[in-house]
């Protein structure tokens, strides 16, 4: 009973995690396959640091069965994990969002606050606020 309860769960949590891959890579394509630059320099420098640690592997590891382009495979591993989970928990989105905001007014006070433009294909969209709150007022910021 238990087993077969565990692995509706495990079917149901695949498919999330795959309805998740799904949207984060149409957003990706949206955004042009836009990426930060220290992304690609932290992806990189996590290749160095995976490449010296194989390099001071033993002669007996795993790893080093197969050759030297095992190891150079295996050193993208840590690129690969760098990449995953800044698309993953948000990073891309957040950066995107950073790099088109605007400064508009506050509907409240007037002073200027961070937003992202207003979606232009639809006709009744107004401006997406990056903070929930205004700073200079405290007025929760409905967008």
């Amino acid at each position: 009973m238990w087993k077969v309860a565990f692995k509706g769960i495990y079917l149901v949590h695949a498919l999330i995690l795959v309805l998740a891959a799904i949207g984060f890579f149409r957003f990706w394509a949206r955004a042009r396959f836009w990426l930060p630059k220290y992304v690609h320099v932290l992806a990189g420098v996590g290749f160095v640091v995976l490449l010296g640690v194989l390099s001071i592997a033993p002669a007996d590891a795993p790893v080093n069965h197969w050759g030297p382009l095992s190891r150079f495979l295996f050193a993208l591993v840590m690129p690969a994990i760098v990449y995953f989970f800044f698309v993953f928990y948000g990073g891309q989105r957040a950066a995107f969002d950073r790099s088109v905001a605007t400064q508009v007014p506050c509907p409240f006070c007037g002073q200027p606050v961070t937003a992202c433009p207003a979606n232009t294909t639809e006709p009744a969209s107004t401006a997406r606020f990056l903070d929930h709150t205004c700073a200079h007022c405290g007025q929760t910021l409905i967008s």
